[in-house]
């Protein structure tokens, strides 16, 4: 059973208003497309940007101001998908800190800065871009890294392969972060 799955069937997430108020923060199909795509790599890149569709359309929701695509959290974002896939799910895979490749990205500056980071997989129909973040925006933790104040830039990364027992899993990054 992919993670996603084992969430949704534990009921994790908000309850009463809360889980109302996320079910308001998703965006429809129309809005933002591509949330099926396959698995090559053009449809991956679609699938990234539908994620940041998804993620900037909730954030416009609450109010706040939409994160902007940096590719060098896409990159990082991406590379640490790959780490989880051939290593382990955690925000330290392979024995990494979590801001490893976002740190070799070179996006990180002089001063002051900030990240977060949010991971995800499924398999099948539950790997795809909407179940992924629905999963996410029922999880506090998760949510509040999307809607936070903290970050400007979001870069999201997603991988296909056998993961787990699971042929055509997703594993899912999003980076976030304020330089």
């Amino acid at each position: 059973m992919s993670l996603v799955a084992a969430l949704l069937m534990l009921g994790a997430g908000p309850s009463g208003p809360d889980r109302a108020e996320a079910a308001t923060l998703i965006a429809p199909a129309k809005i933002c497309p591509n949330h099926k795509a396959g698995g090559g790599a053009k449809a991956m890149a679609k699938a990234r940007q539908s994620m940041t569709c998804m993620v900037n359309y909730a954030r416009a929701r609450k109010g706040l101001r939409q994160y902007r695509v940096q590719r060098q959290l896409t990159w990082s974002a991406g590379k640490k998908a790959r780490d989880i896939l051939r290593c382990d799910f955690s925000h330290e895979a392979c024995g990494r800190k979590f801001d490893f490749w976002i740190r070799r990205s070179g996006y990180l500056g002089e001063g002051g800065w900030a990240t977060g980071e949010n991971i995800a997989w499924g398999s099948g129909y539950l790997g795809n871009v909407r179940n992924i973040f629905i999963a996410w925006m029922k999880s506090k933790g998760h949510r509040e890294a999307i809607l936070s104040g903290s970050f400007t830039d979001v870069g999201a990364g997603v991988v296909s392969g056998t993961f787990s027992g699971f042929d055509g899993a997703r594993i899912w990054v999003l980076h976030f972060g304020d330089n």
